[in-house]
């Protein structure tokens, strides 16, 4: 696959009562959109005639049809429809099934047909599958790639997911004394290891699983993407998630690991529906969630595996698609780095969950006015291809072990599981209502970065700590808040605190905790403090701020050639949680003592800069109900553009 190239297209979900001439019909529709892409769901048709070539018959049709219409076809393998893709219903067995808690087996799962994917005789059967579907349809010219697994989702309890995550641990402690240590626990040997819930002692058992449960997706994701290329090396392999891992509203418990997947698959795609019955996902929460999935690609580009088209289902009526949002979704995608973009899907459903619902045409195959602005974006994807995300001078740091442990801590007392995640939104927020770009970055890419956010970074260890030490001595700044380097890896409680033997960057010795009196000053300016605040000692920092009472409330450390700031409250999830004008203040003097800006503009719009070539490509995005004129500076670049009302537009300028 050209990773030069944008692909652009849709997902053609094919019935039971689909023609070759509707076929044809669909693709020639298709080309007038300017879409040059199609996934086929399923990709085995186990309804066809039961003949030579059986299941595959359809698809060998389909992409003979593709070739002609000069479409390229990425077949879906795992929908999460097992009956129609890997193991159909006459095939089943009931001990397939997933396994709940209490031993029982799960039928149906929400809808969604995953199966104990640990069982070796599902995992036979899912390989030899694939393995026969690459067979089937590699020498076809208009085949380009395998979805090998749509929107990834596991849970099982069974006999083979508890032997599978025994030897997860084996591999992660080495050895069952190790794993008492950390556990607190008395095993004799591994097989004595079941699902635990207890945590009295140590969450380390459900961090574990936590843990576990997100690498289980890659660990047999790995078996199937091997069995594909026993029959075909050459076509590249996608496997998708539902938005990010780091966005507040996450997918956790399906369970999922972006960085995972990337690992396992040699391209990430993402479905993305920001208009759900509950209302539509805010502006700076799309940009965060397009920009992390960006981190995930390892910034080489990302899919838009699923981009939602319209309404939900027949009596979802509020989930309804403007033609305006629909552009608004798909140019933010593609300012953050999306490489490609596929629409789902193609047609409204005609049966089942979702009946009449989706849709770029209409239930007679009209074409829509959604059909219409994705004709128009085409000729935006046809002219700059896929795009390169300028960079930001501030990170902000997502850490999937940080994420593991404050759910543990947070769910056992009913508090805001997401708390992690919230804090990062929060500092991601307030850059972004300020009209300044952060990345969100994982520990690998801390060097790359003028300054760092570590918010309610709960857990610092050796490895950590050497990060941060080296990272300021070379020159960064970390600004820190919240619970900070309480505890290591294995969940034990630091000996200095706060952030362990980062201690020294903090500049003050932890001595309680407390959740009054949470306000404090800062360069004169009262900032509104939330949650919680750390009452510390101050050793060799130097106090910037302080609380009503006058304790330490901002602490300043010089540390070789750069600086490390603490807040002793959770500022960036009191943003997430509340908006206050105080902590946007904050950030924006922090934002300005640091230069952490190449962009700036005056107007209410947001603005976004990518690249391509010779070409600087700022998007503008105009989320109000007026018309909008807007002042854009960006290194030695300066201009003014008008955006009408809820438009967004893109502005080329030579480098």
């Amino acid at each position: 696959m050209n990773t030069n190239e944008f692909k652009y297209g849709s997902v053609l979900k094919v019935t039971r009562y689909d023609t070759e001439e509707d076929i044809e019909k669909h693709f020639s529709l298709m080309r007038d959109c300017g879409m040059d892409t199609v996934v086929i769901w399923p990709a085995a048709f186990w309804w066809e005639e039961k003949k030579e070539g059986y299941p595959f018959n359809t698809g060998k049709m389909i992409l003979r049809k593709a070739e002609q219409y000069g479409i390229r076809v990425i077949m879906e393998l795992a929908g999460q429809l097992s009956v129609f893709e890997y193991i159909p219903d006459f095939m089943m067995k009931k001990e397939f099934h997933p396994t709940k808690k209490d031993g029982s087996r799960e039928f149906g799962q929400n809808s969604f047909g995953y199966l104990s994917y640990f069982n070796p005789e599902v995992n036979e059967l899912i390989c030899k599958h694939f393995e026969k579907t690459a067979n089937a349809y590699k020498d076809f010219p208009s085949l380009i790639a395998y979805d090998v697994f749509n929107e990834t989702m596991f849970n099982s309890y069974d006999k083979y997911t508890i032997e599978e995550f025994r030897g997860w641990l084996k591999e992660k402690y080495g050895s069952i004394e190790h794993l008492n240590e950390v556990w607190e626990r008395t095993y004799s040997d591994w097989s004595q290891i079941e699902y635990e819930e207890w945590k009295w002692m140590s969450v380390a058992p459900e961090g574990d699983f936590g843990a576990f449960r997100k690498a289980s997706i890659g660990r047999f994701l790995k078996k199937w993407c091997a069995a594909i290329k026993k029959a075909d090396t050459v076509h590249p392999l996608i496997a998708d998630n539902i938005h990010s891992m780091v966005s507040p509203g996450c997918c956790y418990e399906r369970p999922q690991d972006d960085l995972i997947l990337k690992e396992v698959a040699d391209e990430i795609g993402m479905s993305f529906y920001p208009k759900q019955i509950r209302g539509t996902m805010e502006n700076a929460l799309r940009h965060e969630v397009f920009d992390s999935f960006y981190t995930a690609s390892k910034r080489d580009g990302f899919y838009i595996s699923e981009m939602q088209t319209h309404i939900q289902a027949l009596y979802n009526p509020t989930t309804c698609v403007r033609p305006y949002e629909l552009k608004r979704w798909c140019l933010e995608a593609y300012s953050a780095g999306a490489k490609g973009l596929i629409y789902w899907m193609w047609r409204p459903f005609n049966k089942g969950l979702q009946t009449m619902g989706r849709g770029l045409v209409d239930y007679k195959d009209r074409p829509t006015e959604r059909y219409h602005l994705a004709k128009e974006l085409s000729y935006i994807f046809e002219r700059y291809g896929s795009l390169t995300p300028i960079k930001s001078k501030i990170g902000i740091l997502f850490d999937p072990v940080c994420d593991d442990f404050t759910r543990c801590f947070a769910r056992s007392y009913g508090l805001e599981e997401a708390l992690y995640n919230q804090s990062i939104f929060g500092a991601y927020k307030a850059a972004f209502d300020l009209g300044v770009k952060a990345d969100i970055i994982t520990l690998e890419e801390v060097g790359n970065y003028e300054a760092v956010v570590l918010t309610n970074n709960l857990v610092i260890d050796d490895k950590r700590a050497d990060i941060f030490k080296n990272y300021v001595k070379n020159g960064g700044k970390l600004i820190i808040d919240g619970r900070f380097g309480v505890i290591n890896d294995e969940s034990l409680v630091n000996r200095d605190l706060p952030g362990g033997k980062m201690n020294e960057l903090c500049g003050v010795d932890y001595l309680d905790s407390d959740y009054e009196q949470l306000d404090f000053t800062y360069n004169g300016i009262k900032i509104k403090g939330y949650y919680m605040r750390d009452l510390v000692e101050v050793t060799t920092g130097e106090i910037k701020g302080s609380f009503d009472d006058g304790r330490c409330a901002v602490s300043r450390i010089k540390y070789g050639k750069g600086e490390a700031m603490t807040f002793n409250t959770m500022l960036w999830y009191g943003y997430a949680k509340t908006g206050d004008g105080s902590i946007l203040s904050l950030m924006s003097d922090i934002i300005a003592e640091y230069g952490l800006t190449e962009l700036k503009y005056k107007g209410d719009v947001s603005v976004k800069v990518a690249q391509n070539g010779e070409k600087y490509l700022f998007f503008v995005f105009n989320y109000t109900d007026k018309p909008q004129k807007v002042e854009v500076t960006f290194r030695d670049i300066t201009f003014d553009a008008v955006v009408a009302s809820n438009d967004s537009v893109i502005i080329e300028k030579d480098k």
